[in-house]
């Protein structure tokens, strides 16, 4: 483990090299105890974070004392000390090696530097759409039922958010700060630009479209060069295969979606059914395994009704439906 605690460290200090990166995703993939093992470390590296001061903080043995601490216990047991844990690193540092300087500098208690450090998570239900300015004036629209995460540290000493969801970026000019956006699959890479990324769980496929500007697209942890976007270009990740392509398309209707306006192009209706569920805040149960595969070329106004919609999508005698309080429910 001595040596998977290195690749760890290099890695979260940016200075894993190409084997490295090989080495610790192999190892990563092994079990789910590894990945829960890398994830912790994360936590515990990112705790550390919350003081700029804390160069002398030894990380790999913080990381051994927790592993002394949790064995043997179960999956939920685990992540409860983690965090647990994580937290006691934040005392112990603000109440050991930097709270001479807090106290010393400002003049503040522990308890009020401690509440500079935040996580911030702005979560949209089914049936809304938000918009979120953040610190630096970037701003993002989040599409229903999608969530983002920041912390405090945002746009003092990095400018990184987590997407799970849809949302639309106009990304304000940083060049010592590039804004990344990291999803469960890859990371967009930005220094100003506008871009829409729509990564949903249940989805099979993760989309960035480019507007203006340009971001780079790739595994936050591999090796490969990221694919660089030019405007009105489109890049797919598909989740089943772990392919990826690139093509081009008019990007100047990808936020219309911001106004309740729907546009879908070339898509399957087992996926329109999966937009419309989040939308509109009502199950889609699709009975055919053929009708899923129908693909559509449409465009929906704003505050169009769900009963219009596949009044529209159902003509020509695709498909049937029966609308319930609790259900939608197309067969053939």
């Amino acid at each position: 483990m001595d040596q998977i605690d290195n690749y760890i460290q290099s890695f979260l200090n940016g200075s894993l090299d190409a084997e490295g990166h090989i080495l610790l995703r192999q190892w990563i993939n092994e079990k789910p105890e590894n990945r829960d093992y890398f994830r912790t470390t994360v936590v515990v590296w990112k705790a550390t974070g919350v003081i700029s001061n804390a160069e002398e903080f030894d990380v790999i043995a913080a990381i051994n004392r927790f592993n002394k601490e949790t064995k043997p216990i179960n999956r939920i047991d685990f992540y409860h000390r983690a965090l647990k844990f994580s937290v006691a690193i934040i005392i112990l540092l603000f109440c050991g090696i930097s709270s001479l300087f807090f106290l010393s500098q400002s003049g503040r208690t522990v308890s009020e530097a401690a509440e500079e450090y935040r996580k911030y998570v702005i979560e949209v239900p089914d049936g809304a759409k938000s918009k979120i300015t953040f610190p630096d004036g970037s701003v993002v629209w989040l599409n229903a039922g999608s969530k983002v995460k920041y912390d405090s540290n945002f746009a003092k000493t990095s400018r990184n958010v987590e997407l799970t969801g849809e949302g639309y970026f106009e990304v304000s000019k940083n060049k010592d700060l590039p804004f990344v956006v990291n999803t469960e699959k890859l990371s967009v890479k930005v220094l100003g630009t506008k871009f829409d990324l729509k990564s949903y769980e249940e989805d099979s496929e993760v989309k960035v479209v480019l507007k203006e500007g340009m971001v780079k697209v790739g595994d936050f942890l591999t090796d490969a060069i990221p694919v660089e976007l030019k405007p009105n270009q489109r890049f797919t990740f598909r989740k089943t295969d772990l392919s990826m392509q690139v093509d081009s398309m008019d990007a100047s209707h990808i936020d219309n979606w911001r106004n309740g306006v729907m546009t879908f192009d070339k898509v399957p209706l087992e996926e329109i059914a999966k937009e419309l569920k989040r939308l509109y805040n009502i199950p889609i149960r699709i009975e055919s395994n053929k009708l899923k595969q129908i693909v559509y070329y449409s465009d929906f106004q704003k505050n169009v009704s769900i009963e219009k919609v596949l009044e529209i999508l159902s003509s020509g005698n695709k498909f049937r439906y029966e609308v319930k309080p609790e259900e939608i429910r197309i067969f053939n």
